[in-house]
């Protein structure tokens, strides 16, 4: 277990949340080699003060990123979306992580920015190694990150964005594709993934493996995810279904 997987599944929930309401998405799919095309007010709306929406113009692609970090910032004041956000071509970064996440590949070498402090780490009782508990909690302020976001105004956010990410995702060597199928693939695969409560007993250094058949067996994102810990994977757990169904 590659200790930088786990912040694929960061990064993917992040993306889930950030680029979220996708089940809105029934456009067809433009080419991908298609010019740059700035958007009509029908097909980004995005809430006003008031709540209502009123439309707005999307710049080209590779300008999206002063385009968005404001309404980004506004979803949350935690520092791990603000690291997040002083990097650049964020819409194309949604993009390759759903993208590689969707085929079980980490986007954790995309996303160095999103790794937490500390190493995996496991302790030894008796003639048994478990995962110990302190690396769980490396991945807290991440995963209060993703919850401390409205889904309604993520959901919003999607809608104002979703041509520019889907242009991102087919450009990334998906042309004739939209980004739903994969990010609902990668959804479906997060919330699927076991909250295992008990220790969790490996074996190895540098990969370790876990010794109950039925985790080993898992995909190996639901594996990655179990190494968040029970709570941190129940809270993410909880948020994307209430995402999901207030969709």
């Amino acid at each position: 277990m590659n200790d930088n997987k786990p912040i694929a599944i960061i990064a993917v929930a992040l993306v889930v949340i950030l680029s979220g309401g996708i089940w809105w998405f029934s456009r067809s799919a433009s080419p991908s080699n298609a010019s740059p095309k700035v958007v009509t007010g029908t097909e980004a709306p995005i809430d006003n003060a008031r709540g209502a929406t009123a439309p707005v113009n999307l710049p080209p692609l590779a300008q999206m990123d002063g385009f968005l970090r404001p309404l980004l910032e506004a979803l949350s004041n935690r520092p791990e979306l603000a690291k997040w956000l002083a990097t650049d071509d964020l819409v194309r970064q949604m993009a390759m992580a759903i993208d590689q996440a969707s085929t079980g590949d980490s986007p954790a070498r995309d996303l160095k920015v999103l790794k937490p402090a500390g190493t995996f780490s496991a302790t030894r009782r008796g003639a048994r190694s478990t995962i110990d508990p302190a690396t769980y909690k490396r991945y807290d302020g991440l995963v209060q990150t993703i919850t401390s976001m409205d889904a309604t105004k993520v959901a919003n956010l999607y809608k104002t964005i979703r041509p520019r990410l889907n242009e991102a995702y087919q450009q990334a060597g998906n042309p004739g594709s939209n980004v739903e199928s994969a990010l609902l693939k990668t959804i479906d695969i997060l919330l699927d993934t076991p909250a295992v409560k008990d220790p969790i007993e490996v074996v190895g250094g540098g990969p370790f493996v876990f010794t109950n058949d039925d985790l080993e067996s898992l995909l190996p994102t639901q594996k990655q995810m179990l190494r968040m810990g029970p709570a941190n994977v129940e809270k993410l757990q909880a948020w994307l279904k209430t995402f999901r169904d207030s969709l």
